[in-house]
C-alpha cells in the first residue's frame, strides 16, 4: 500500500511533464504558422536542451532559426530532420534556403535536385525553378540547367526467363496435340544487368523548362543467351507551370535488341497534367498514342493507344501511389488483328524512408488483356489477367553510392491454357547517382 501511495506522485509529475511539454510544442508551432518567428525562436532557444532531435521540434527550431536571421543554426536543425524523414518536401525546401543564406550554393542546388525527384506539387517545382533561375542570374557561369546520373550494377536470378510455358505438350480444338519447340518452354538462368540513366532540365523561367531523358540497359542470361535483352529509351518534351496546375507534353522513343538482334522500335507522343490538392496530395491524368514496330513480325505492328490517372499523396514518411490504366490497340496489318488487344488496369506503389540510410518499397499491379480477335490456335478470344508482385530495400552506403535488394513475383492467368504461366524473379546490386 505504502509503495502505491509514493508511486503515484511520481506518475503524476511523468503525466504533467508530457502535457507540459505537449503545450510547449503546440504553442511553438502555433508561432511558427502565424509568423511570429521572433517569439518562435525565443521559444525554440528555450525548449532545445530537452527536445532537440524530435523531427517536430528541430523543424520548428530550424524554421525558427532561418527566419530571424541565424542561418547556420537551422542548417543543423534541418538537416537532423532529413536524415529521420528524408521524404518531406517541405524541410528540404528550407534546408536549400538555409544553405543559400550561408553561401552553400552547391548544398543548396543538391537539396532542390533532391525536392524535385520527390515529384513534388507543380506550385513547388515553381518554386525550386525561382531559387534556380536566382542562383544561375547571380552565378558568373549563369547556369540554369540540371544533370542527374544514374549508374546501376545488378545480379540476380530468374526461374522463368522467356517468360514460358511449365510443359511441353498441348491439346487445342483446332491442331490437336501439338508441342512447343524448346525455346517456347520455361528457362531458369542467373543474370547480370547494367544500367544508366541521365536526366537534363534547363530552367526557361520560373514557370517553364525544358527535359531530356534517356535510359539504356542490358540483361545478360548465362544459361538462356537467346533471351538476353537490351535497351534503349529517349524522353524529350517540355514542362508548364500555370497555378497549381503542371502541364507536359513529350515525345518518346524506345528500341529493344534480344539477343543482340532488333527486336522492336517504339516512337509515341505524352500528353499530361498534375494539380495539386494540398502540400502532400497530388492528382494527374496522362494520354500518350504511339507507334509499334515489331522488327520479326510485320503482324504484330500496332498503333497503340493509353490514358491514365494517378493519386500521390504522402503520410507518415510513407509516399503513396495509386494508378488506373486504360488501353487499346489498333493494327497496322488486318491480318494481326489478334495480336492486338484492350487492356485495364490499376497499380499501387509504396516507398517507406525508415531513416536517412534505409528505405523499402512495395508495388502490386493487376492487369486485363482482352484480344481484339480469335487466337489462331483456340479459334477463341484470348483474354489474360497479369499479377505482379515486387518488394525491395534500399541502403545508402553514401551521398551517391547506395546498395539494393528486390524480389518479385509475376503470374499471367489465361483462359488458354498455352499461355498460363509464371515467373520469381531476385536481385541484388549497387546504385551510384551523380
Amino acid at each position: 500500500m505504502n509503495i502505491k501511495i509514493i508511486q503515484f506522485p511520481f506518475i503524476f509529475l511523468l503525466l504533467s511533464n508530457k502535457a507540459v511539454a505537449f503545450d510547449n510544442m503546440t504553442q511553438l508551432q502555433q508561432l511558427v504558422s502565424k509568423a511570429n518567428y521572433q517569439q518562435a525562436w525565443q521559444q525554440a532557444q528555450r525548449l532545445s536542451k530537452t527536445n532537440e532531435g524530435d523531427p517536430r521540434f528541430d523543424y520548428l527550431y530550424g524554421i525558427s532559426a532561418l527566419e530571424t536571421g541565424h542561418p547556420d543554426k537551422a542548417v543543423f536543425a534541418l538537416e537532423r530532420v532529413i536524415i529521420n524523414q528524408p521524404n518531406l518536401v517541405r524541410p528540404r525546401l528550407e534546408l536549400a534556403r538555409a544553405y543559400l543564406k550561408v553561401h552553400n550554393d552547391q548544398a543548396a542546388l543538391r537539396e532542390f535536385k533532391q525536392v524535385l525527384s520527390l515529384n513534388p506539387p507543380a506550385t513547388v517545382q515553381y518554386n525550386v525553378n525561382r531559387y534556380i533561375q536566382a542562383m544561375s542570374k547571380s552565378s558568373k557561369s549563369n547556369k540554369q540547367w540540371i544533370l542527374d546520373g544514374l549508374l546501376t550494377l545488378a545480379a540476380g536470378y530468374d526461374d522463368n526467363a522467356n517468360f514460358g510455358a511449365d510443359t511441353a505438350n498441348f491439346n487445342v480444338p483446332v491442331f490437336g496435340s501439338i508441342i512447343l519447340k524448346d525455346e517456347s518452354l520455361k528457362k531458369d538462368s542467373p543474370f547480370i544487368e547494367i544500367g544508366a540513366q541521365l536526366k537534363y532540365r534547363y530552367v526557361l523561367s520560373d514557370a517553364h523548362r525544358v527535359f531530356l531523358n534517356t535510359r539504356v540497359g542490358h540483361k545478360h542470361f548465362s544459361k538462356a543467351k537467346k533471351f538476353n535483352l537490351s535497351n534503349l529509351s529517349i524522353q524529350g518534351g517540355s514542362l508548364f507551370d500555370v497555378g497549381k496546375l503542371q502541364y507536359q507534353i513529350s515525345l518518346r522513343h524506345q528500341t529493344l535488341r534480344l539477343n543482340d538482334h532488333p527486336f522492336s522500335n517504339t516512337l509515341g507522343l505524352e500528353a499530361g497534367v498534375a494539380r495539386e490538392l494540398s502540400n502532400d496530395r497530388v492528382v494527374a491524368a496522362s494520354m500518350a498514342v504511339e507507334n509499334y514496330d515489331h522488327k520479326k513480325q510485320n503482324l504484330r505492328d500496332a498503333r497503340r493507344y493509353q490514358a491514365s490517372a494517378r493519386y500521390g499523396f504522402t503520410n507518415a514518411n510513407v509516399n503513396h501511389q495509386v494508378e488506373i490504366l486504360l488501353g487499346t490497340e489498333k493494327p497496322k496489318h488486318s491480318a494481326g488483328k489478334y495480336h492486338t488487344r484492350n487492356s485495364m488496369g490499376v497499380a499501387y506503389t509504396a516507398k517507406r524512408a525508415w531513416d536517412f540510410r534505409h528505405s523499402s518499397s512495395f508495388s502490386v499491379q493487376l492487369q486485363r488483356y482482352a484480344h481484339r480477335d480469335k487466337d489462331p490456335i483456340y479459334n477463341v478470344k484470348r483474354k489474360d489477367k497479369r499479377l505482379l508482385v515486387k518488394v525491395g530495400h534500399s541502403i545508402n552506403l553514401s551521398k551517391k553510392l547506395s546498395a539494393f535488394a528486390d524480389i518479385g513475383y509475376i503470374k499471367n492467368n489465361s483462359n488458354l491454357d498455352l499461355y498460363k504461366t509464371n515467373k520469381t524473379f531476385a536481385r541484388v546490386g549497387i546504385n551510384y547517382q551523380f
